[in-house]
């Protein structure tokens, strides 16, 4: 009778144990519809993931994230690139490309063949993902330049400086680690205007030789020609006041170039974030800074060091110390720091950064899929001078143009087919991010 009685009782706290967990399971399932049909946009990993993180399950998300993404990018060169967007003719520089082939085996033939073989590297910059020995095949090729009107602006920084740098209008462009180059492998090409004017070039490349599979889209924009303006998520950093919302709204919308993501969700300690006259959270010393002045120009560089708490600065956005410095990869110097759970370097995944190039530009960057070590050495590659990691994973990345300048109605226009909703930052944003306008058809006020 007691054993019966026994069996009773463990059927029926199974059965409760299993009733709870049902009911917990469909609240989830309920809640994690909703938040899902709040952000129709956003693919659906990427919300559920959000949703999890905003329910206190952010190490459940970095541990499924490490396991889905540990495995290393292809040796194998890629056989195509990843922007996405259509160039714009740039009437005032002449470019011209030739392809040069390996001799075919008949002599009478005229054809080009259409694989160049043996596979030929070249690499430009030896980086600690990539070394270049003796036992690697350099090709040395000839490189021609255009000229283009310039830019002298004073180097932003500290209040004292005066020092001053040219600023080219176009970025040189980028020779291919890997021959044969992919078509329009490297070259700038510009893809937004203003008033006739390019102010926006983009390219795409395979950065590291020794991975081959990995591709970088890049985006650059000389800062002193745009307004830049950081944007508030309804999530990071949330809360209400904001004059940059979560979404480009208004007069603004006529004078709009472009947008790009921010940083990471505050859980992971990113750093400082100031903006709009308030402290969401306390900038760092010795961390990457991506700083806006008052007057919407931006840079990248390090808190305490290149940049200095003047009380000039309209927005401030701190996200983990640097990958690159003074044109050196420093991110090792840094080995407790989680770069998106990343300790040991063992996971690769889509990733984007912002650095101010040695020639004066600001250049976005989203590669992958790369570790973090890959992600500096392809900032050295691409001649960033001080460089910091941006959002990552799934289609965090992003960086966008719109189309009709100067009217209402824009629609976005992604530059790297792995990114997500060109419209998101129209429709409206849960992360943070950052905008670019023509400050001279900027209404006063029309942003922060």
């Amino acid at each position: 009778m007691r054993i019966a009685s026994i069996r009773m009782t463990r059927r029926l706290f199974l059965r409760v144990i299993g009733a709870l967990v049902a009911v917990f399971l469909l609240v989830a399932a309920i809640s994690a519809t909703q938040y899902v049909r709040a952000h129709p946009r956003d693919p659906l990993q990427q919300n559920l993931a959000s949703w999890a993180r905003e329910h206190n399950m952010g190490p459940v998300v970095d541990k499924l994230e490490a396991w889905l993404h540990n495995d290393p990018p292809a040796v194998a060169p890629a056989d195509s690139l990843a922007l996405a967007i259509t160039p714009i003719t740039d009437p005032t520089v002449q470019t011209s490309t030739t392809l040069t082939a390996l001799p075919s085996d008949s002599s009478t033939s005229t054809t080009v063949p259409d694989i160049i073989t043996p596979l030929q590297i070249r690499p430009t910059v030896a980086t600690a993902s990539c070394p270049v020995d003796n036992t690697v095949a350099t090709v040395v090729t000839s490189t021609t330049t255009t000229s283009s009107t310039t830019t002298t602006v004073p180097v932003l920084g500290t209040s004292t400086t005066t020092t001053s740098t040219t600023i080219p209008a176009k970025p040189a462009d980028l020779q291919s680690q890997l021959l044969p180059a992919l078509a329009g492998e490297g070259t700038w090409q510009a893809i937004m205007r203003v008033r006739t004017k390019p102010i926006v070039y983009a390219t795409s490349i395979r950065p590291l030789w020794c991975f081959g599979s990995v591709v970088a889209t890049m985006a650059t924009f000389d800062p002193t020609r745009v307004h830049t303006s950081m944007f508030n998520g309804t999530e990071m950093p949330g809360g209400t006041g904001w004059k940059n919302g979560s979404k480009i709204r208004g007069t603004a919308l006529r004078s709009l170039i472009a947008s790009f993501n921010g940083g990471f969700r505050f859980e992971h300690q990113p750093g400082g974030y100031i903006t709009e006259g308030k402290t969401v959270r306390k900038m760092r010393k010795g961390y990457a800074t991506l700083a806006i002045s008052q007057e919407g120009t931006s840079t990248v560089g390090v808190w305490g060091d290149t940049i200095t708490d003047e009380g000039s600065w309209a927005s401030l956005r701190q996200n983990l110390p640097p990958l690159v410095h003074n044109g050196k990869s420093v991110y090792a110097n840094y080995p407790k720091v989680d770069w998106g759970n990343d300790f040991g370097n063992k996971v690769y995944n889509f990733r984007s950064a912002i650095c101010l190039r040695t020639d004066g530009l600001m250049m976005f960057v989203a590669v992958g899929k790369v570790n973090i070590g890959m992600l500096a050495d392809t900032l050295l590659v691409l001649g960033c001078k001080t460089g910091m990691e941006l959002d990552i994973n799934g289609q965090w990345p992003y960086f966008a143009v719109y189309s009709d300048f100067g009217k209402a109605t824009r629609w976005g226009e992604i530059i790297d087919n792995r990114m997500g909703d060109p419209n998101r930052h129209l429709n409206g944003s849960t992360k943070d991010f950052f905008a670019l306008f023509d400050p001279q058809t900027l209404p006063t006020g029309a942003v922060k």
